[in-house]
């Protein structure tokens, strides 16, 4: 399996306010981007996690693996096809045995080279998802990882709320 040129450091937290974080992501000046109502199929693949996802703002398959260095996790990634074609998403149900079913409601922001998920699921679970991402490998991987540290101090959100990401295991 061929990486794609791509790199992010991610943590996930479980918060209790989401209005709370938002007034803290405006007084940063992060870009809100909107409010996606997703719903992830996750299928079996040969590593990691193979994931549809369909929504109002993002469309994507994705194939990539989490590997967790302390209280982060890097990711690689190995497909990320951006509004999948019908053959696309048809072809995945055809070749893979579906897993599990993830919906949520997530606002999206982003900071500079990280984008902040602020997700409610239909349980009323709130969560913060951080990845700092890098497209064209300007940071190393400890930057990226001080990247979600530094902002998660900035949003007073404690370590001991960090949870492993996805919805999905």
């Amino acid at each position: 399996m061929q990486k794609l040129n791509y790199k992010d450091f991610t943590v996930k937290a479980k918060i209790s306010s989401l209005s709370e974080i938002e007034e803290k992501l405006k007084y940063l000046k992060a870009e809100y981007k909107g409010e996606d109502f997703q719903k992830d199929q996750y299928f079996q693949g040969d590593s990691g996690k193979l994931k549809l996802r369909l929504g109002n703002i993002e469309n994507v398959i994705a194939h990539y693996q989490r590997i967790k260095e302390q209280d982060s996790e890097k990711t690689i990634v190995y497909r990320y096809d951006k509004n999948p074609s019908k053959e696309q998403i048809k072809e995945l149900f055809e070749k893979h045995k579906k897993l599990a079913i993830i919906e949520k409601r997530r606002k999206i922001y982003i900071l500079k080279n990280i984008k902040i998920h602020l997700d409610l699921l239909p349980n009323e679970e709130k969560y913060l998802e951080i990845e700092a991402m890098d497209f064209q490998n300007k940071f190393t991987n400890e930057e990226l990882k001080r990247q979600c540290h530094q902002l998660l101090e900035e949003l007073e959100i404690p370590k001991t709320n960090l949870i492993e990401t996805g919805y999905s295991k």
